[in-house]
């Protein structure tokens, strides 16, 4: 699932290109897909673009959002007629195609074309002040709202493992798999130990390599180890600088002489070193 780097990735981009459009019509191939009526957005100008943890928001003039949740697999692709786009690896050239389930047409041509294999993602047409019912239950943004005081409260109220407490939402938001997995190496915590366990240096030095990793993200474009490009439709490149996710049996980062090990953990897979993240008791 694209995590808050890949979010931010699209934000940054699709804010320098369709801030100052208007919308002509939605296309709705799959209803599923999308939630509203799509003619509130019509002919109204976007003010902004802002992120809440992995949920893009698109502002309109008119006091209507447009919310869109990438969720597994969905892209959210920019075409226009004055900007050539040829994807390396070419599946993503012409669109529509059989993953395309919304199609938003501005009034001067340009495309956004909204892609999901697997049709868990989503996009809602939502007046400016219900945004709150959905952005209101997130935790604190990991990047931009996450202080020391709010993580020394978040994790001392909890006796979960401290990688299901950083990718518990509600709790803090933006942080999933990839990012949980390689914060905890940078600070050489086991993601199995119980989160109010942790000493004050392990929370300060936790919330520093989580920052770390996130802007490493968002400068190296996202994660594109499964389904996730950017509006152009390329890959970003944080995969090819994974510490220690997706990397079982590699020899660790640090050369300490330990291996990359791979556990489970809430159902998702759990990676780190096992030297330099020494293994404790499993917490339930």
């Amino acid at each position: 699932m694209p995590e808050l780097p890949e979010i931010e990735t699209i934000r940054l981009q699709i804010s320098k290109i369709i801030i100052g459009k208007r919308i002509e019509t939605i296309s709705i191939e799959k209803k599923k897909s999308f939630i509203g009526d799509p003619s509130l957005t019509y002919n109204s100008k976007i003010k902004n673009i802002r992120r809440f943890a992995k949920i893009l928001v698109i502002d309109f003039s008119n006091n209507i959002s447009l919310a869109v949740h990438l969720k597994m697999s969905g892209q959210l692709l920019f075409r226009s007629e004055n900007i050539e786009v040829r994807i390396k690896n070419g599946k993503l050239n012409n669109l529509p195609d059989k993953h395309t389930r919304v199609i938003i047409t501005f009034t001067d041509g340009d495309k956004l074309f909204f892609n999901d294999m697997r049709m868990f993602g989503w996009l809602r047409v939502l007046k400016r002040r219900d945004l709150s019912n959905i952005v209101d239950k997130l935790g604190p943004d990991a990047l931009n709202e996450l202080d020391e005081k709010k993580f020394y409260e978040i994790l001392n109220s909890s006796k979960r493992p401290i990688k299901l407490v950083l990718m518990d939402q509600e709790k803090i938001a933006g942080v999933g798999n990839i990012y949980a997995n390689d914060a905890l190496f940078l600070s050489r915590i086991d993601p199995k130990m119980q989160a109010n366990k942790l000493s004050n240096g392990q929370i300060v030095k936790l919330l520093g390599s989580i920052k770390r990793v996130l802007r490493d993200g968002i400068k190296w474009k996202g994660a594109s180890r499964n389904n996730f490009r950017d509006i152009y439709g390329e890959k970003g490149n944080v995969q090819d600088h994974f510490w220690v996710y997706d990397r079982l049996g590699y020899e660790c980062p640090n050369k300490c002489g330990g291996k990359i090990k791979k556990i489970r953990l809430g159902g998702r897979g759990t990676f780190f070193c096992v030297n330099c993240q020494k293994e404790g008791d499993l917490v339930e």
